[in-house]
């Protein structure tokens, strides 16, 4: 018989054999978890209609006591009636589920003779101490069925554990039966091993001795196999080809000869050639490598270059914005300080002119006829009325220019350098000012309405003036989106969705708070929310931005503030974007540096400026 024959005999009944008694196993198994889940949905069935059982004895309980309490009202007995026949239900449910459960039968008893004393209470009107009694009788009779049905939730746990335990020990049996089986097949195996594989391995440990044999420049040893098969014929098949090699040796050895000589000489030239070229490519990559090295460091150089210019004529002109501003409003500030300090003097003389006509009025019997056709003339009568409110307008209209020109100078303050601690409030204030005239209706956009919901905060300790830059860049680019995005509306969408800015603060923690800037506007894609804070990225037209407004503001909130900063947004639904800075900064961890350039995280959801 062939080698292939044996072998694959041997192992069709192996293979035979695994797979009946796996397949065997695996049903086994199965049955038994199927036996197991079946149980368990069986207990768990079991303990919840007990635990209604439980529920339901309650409600007639309490329907009972409360029929006693109210002088027997009729929707007393009602409810106990429905809660009764709940419970009937139930018990007749779990007793086609538990039918060998001893309780049921002594739990239907016990509620027997609550239903009996339930008629009893219906037909006999109690007063007295006789109330006191069926109210005992009734907790009597609860904490008994109470306890038969507790006994009830016990035994379907217990019979639950039971029925696992078994199939546990089932499947083991089974497993412990794959193993038996595994072991035979191991057997089977070892005897494959033993009979087939065994011989084949001696023989072949023959040919190899034979091959190295030859090798060693034997070219007349033979070897000796007799086995029937493939390998027989292979050792004779090896004698014939150790023969001819013997042969060929002895006409080839001196070719050889003449021939090693002349490859000696070609492989010195040869090796010497390839010496040569090997030095000059190596000398050509390190060359390469280098220029590239230089290239890499070069266009990192400028690139940083870059970035700082730009962030520096950013800076640059937030700092001119803050000193424009801070000169206009102490400019504005003498003048209206003036009149607003002599108003009050002036509604204090005018006040007193006008009580010296009311006592002239008063006092006088007669007025001569030209000073009475000049009060005529000038209606001194409406003077009298109208002149104090003039007076009262004018101090409004320069308490309201001492408000704006407050709000300019807490915005300039762009070139402080120290920390301060300051109300968060002031400076978004101070940013909408500045923002007012984008925020207004005009022909050409509609009004951005502008939603405040300031929560209590401390005074925040921070760089004032970077952190309003940072307000004015959130701020603006909201502005700008919506404008764009109410561009591409209809009348009747401006209408019924008004553009709109809404900003929350909050106190997150005791020691950091949060501010919340969001629109209404178009949102922003995947694509370019995980691009929102790279340096020089914008989707602004060219000329209209540069890129670097939320670059910069990402490295004031978080190296400058330690907070963090980022977007929450999706298509169509919006942008809001998310500050949080602590209350009291830590001077060992805070640079006062100028600001340096930071990893930039990813926004936390979809959106871009």
């Amino acid at each position: 018989m062939k080698i292939w024959q044996k072998f694959i005999g041997s192992s069709l009944v192996a293979a035979g054999l695994v797979a009946s008694f796996m397949s065997g196993s695996t049903l086994l198994i199965k049955q038994a978890d199927q036996s197991i889940q079946a149980s368990r949905e069986k207990t768990i069935q079991a303990r919840i209609i007990s635990l209604e059982l439980q529920l339901s004895l309650r409600e007639q309980l309490l329907a009972l006591k409360a029929f006693l309490l109210t002088d027997q009202a009729a929707a007393d007995m009602a409810d106990y009636q429905k809660a009764m026949s709940n419970f009937l239900i139930s018990l007749e449910e779990l007793e086609r589920i538990m039918p060998e459960a001893a309780e049921i039968p002594v739990v239907r008893r016990r509620h027997r003779f609550l239903v009996r004393l339930a008629g009893t209470l219906t037909n006999t009107p109690a007063k007295g101490n006789q109330i006191q009694q069926d109210l005992r009788a009734l907790d009597s009779f609860g904490k008994d069925i109470d306890f038969y049905l507790a006994l009830l939730t016990d035994t379907a746990q217990q019979q639950d554990v039971l029925a696992q335990q078994a199939g546990q020990q089932f499947k083991q049996g089974a497993q412990a039966f794959t193993y038996a089986i595994i072991g035979l097949i191991v057997l089977v195996l070892v005897g494959q091993f033993l009979l087939i594989l065994l011989p084949v391995i001696r023989s072949i440990h023959q040919l190899q001795v034979g091959a190295a044999t030859i090798g060693a420049g034997n070219l007349d040893h033979q070897v000796n196999i007799s086995t029937g098969d493939e390998i027989e014929k292979l050792a004779q098949e090896f004698n014939q080809m150790a023969a001819q090699l013997a042969e060929l040796y002895r006409s080839l050895e001196q070719k050889v000869t003449e021939r090693t000589a002349e490859l000696v000489r070609v492989n010195e030239s040869l090796e010497s050639e390839i010496s040569d070229r090997k030095q000059a490519e190596d000398s050509l990559r390190q060359s390469e490598e280098r220029e590239r090295d230089r290239a890499q460091q070069l266009e990192q150089a400028i690139e940083e270059l870059q970035q700082a210019q730009s962030q520096l004529i950013q800076t640059e002109k937030m700092s001119s914005l803050g000193q424009l501003v801070a000169g206009v409003a102490h400019e504005i500030n003498n003048p209206v300080n003036f009149i607003h300090g002599n108003l009050e003097y002036t509604h204090t003389y005018v006040q007193d002119l006008l009580e010296l006509i009311h006592r002239y009025q008063r006092h006088s019997s007669s007025i001569p006829a030209e000073v009475q056709q000049y009060a005529d003339a000038i209606d001194l009568d409406f003077l009298q009325i109208d002149l104090p409110k003039m007076l009262a307008s004018m101090k409004v209209g320069t308490q309201r220019i001492r408000q704006i020109v407050l709000s300019l100078r807490n915005f300039s303050r762009l070139d402080e350098s120290d920390m301060k601690r300051v109300n968060i409030h002031e400076g978004i204030d101070s940013t909408l000012l500045i923002l007012q005239n984008r925020l207004k209706a005009k022909p050409e956009h509609p009004g951005i309405a502008v939603v405040k919901e300031y929560g209590d905060l401390p005074l925040v300790e921070c760089y004032t003036g970077q952190l309003n830059q940072v307000f004015m860049n959130i701020l603006s680019n909201a502005i700008d989106a919506l404008d764009s995005y109410n561009q591409t509306r209809s009348a009747a969408n401006l209408q019924s969705h008004p553009s709109q800015i809404r900003i929350r603060t909050e106190l997150v923690s005791p020691d950091r708070v949060a501010i919340r800037i969001a629109d209404n506007g178009p949102g922003m894609t995947h694509e370019v929310k995980q691009r929102l804070f790279d340096p020089f990225f914008t989707t602004k037209p060219v000329g209209q931005g540069t890129g670097l407004g939320l670059s910069i503001s990402y490295q004031i909130v978080v190296q400058r503030h330690r907070g963090t900063l980022h977007c929450e947004s999706q298509p169509q639904h919006g942008t809001e974007f998310w500050l949080e800075i602590p209350v009291q900064q830590n001077y060992a961890q805070t640079s006062h540096s100028a600001v340096a350039a930071l990893p930039v995280p990813e926004a936390s959801s979809q959106g871009s400026y």
